[in-house]
């Protein structure tokens, strides 16, 4: 039986995101890693992100499998893994990326990854939320997927502003650092329509 998303997320999802995941960064370089938070899900130094797909993907969610097609911040050649910081991005982000009919059997994929592992992308270009994608912001992806810095690079969403998405590098010596927790049934109200 499918929860809807309001109960299944009733235990993961916080009442306000912290302001370490969500405030403005502009002035940080891309060279510092995301700051610790207080919150439950970064006290034992992992942060979780999230993802939605149709059940039938999600034993992929976070393999690496989905990561071939380009995104705003990295080309087809440099391939990652976009997640968000919070179950109701991570629903927004399956929204605006979604083709056609919302499929009747979806998960909210949950893992976690190390804080330390996660840089911050601070220097915005001015046409970095546009469409379509451009290719002078994929090159910040690619070049942070090519150094091998960390694991992970947090960046905005273009959705919603100060919610933030993660790309993770599934060709990170570290990426079997990363922990699936959890696979949630969800649905979409039937409210939600693009």
């Amino acid at each position: 039986m499918n929860k809807n998303l309001d109960e299944a997320l009733e235990d993961s999802f916080p009442a306000s995101d912290p302001p370490a995941f969500t405030s403005s960064v502009a002035a940080t370089a891309a060279t510092d890693v995301l700051p610790a938070s207080t919150d439950d899900a970064a006290r034992d130094g992992r942060v979780h992100v999230y993802r939605i797909v149709e059940d039938r993907k999600s034993a992929q969610a976070f393999s690496g499998a989905e990561s071939a097609a380009e995104g705003r911040w990295t080309s087809r050649e440099n391939p990652a893994i976009y997640a968000s910081l919070s179950p109701a991005g991570a629903m927004l982000e399956f929204m605006a990326h979604l083709e056609g009919r919302t499929p009747q059997s979806l998960v909210l994929a949950v893992a976690s990854l190390p804080v330390q592992d996660i840089l911050v992308q601070g220097e915005l270009l001015a046409d970095w939320d546009q469409r379509p994608y451009r290719e002078h912001v994929q090159a910040i992806g690619d070049t942070w997927h090519k150094s091998g810095k960390s694991l992970a690079l947090r960046v905005p969403s273009a959705l919603c502003p100060d919610e933030c998405n993660v790309l993770i590098n599934p060709d990170h010596p570290h990426f079997a650092q990363m922990v699936v927790i959890r696979l949630l049934p969800v649905t979409v109200d039937e409210r939600i329509r693009i």
